[in-house]
């Protein structure tokens, strides 16, 4: 008996053995996000909910189209994807394209989301309209919390090395702390 709870309380302790239970890249993430915006420095809630993760491998058709055609051809070839939902404060996006990638000690996720572009940016054809992307980027460990980013008026680029990259419209990307699996 005292043998069996051991085993158990171990089990409980160190997790499962390798392999015995994989857990799968989608599901509810919370974190607390640290935004700079014209009205100051706030702090909010962000929950995102992942349900069709893709891997690096299944969006790579992605990055030709983005290195072919632009801001606007990627846009209208992820928009309406399943990708989840993700609220940051008191806003809902629809996530377009999330991608999920094992890192040594947890996940990686790369989230984008057509942004809501603003009537004045529209009008007066502001630069800002060449960062049509809200992205959020974080990690999640195995154990603890991660951190990330959010880049909220964003352009993908591809660079000279083949990467893709993430540019800010003119301010510096949020912050994401203490990033969590909740389901």
């Amino acid at each position: 008996m005292k043998l069996a709870f051991r085993a158990t309380a171990l089990l409980l302790l160190f997790g499962l053995p390798a392999g015995a239970a994989e857990r799968s890249p989608a599901g509810e993430f919370a974190a607390t996000a640290t935004l700079t915006t014209n009205q100051g420095t706030r702090s909010m809630g962000f929950t995102v909910v992942v349900s069709n993760p893709r891997t690096l491998e299944q969006a790579l058709p992605l990055k030709k189209i983005l290195e072919e055609g632009g801001q606007q051809a990627l846009l209208n070839a992820m928009r309406g994807s399943p990708g989840g939902q993700f609220r940051l404060g008191a806003l809902v996006y629809p996530i377009d394209l999330v991608v999920a990638e094992p890192v040594k000690d947890g996940e990686h996720y790369f989230i984008v989301t057509a942004r809501a572009l603003h009537i004045e940016e529209v009008n007066e054809g502001r630069p800002s309209l060449e960062h049509p992307f809200t992205v959020v980027e974080f990690v999640v460990p195995e154990f603890g919390r991660g951190e990330g980013h959010v880049y909220t008026q964003s352009a993908l680029l591809v660079d000279a090395e083949g990467h893709v990259r993430v540019q800010q419209y003119e301010a510096e990307p949020g912050m994401l702390k203490d990033v969590r699996r909740v389901k």
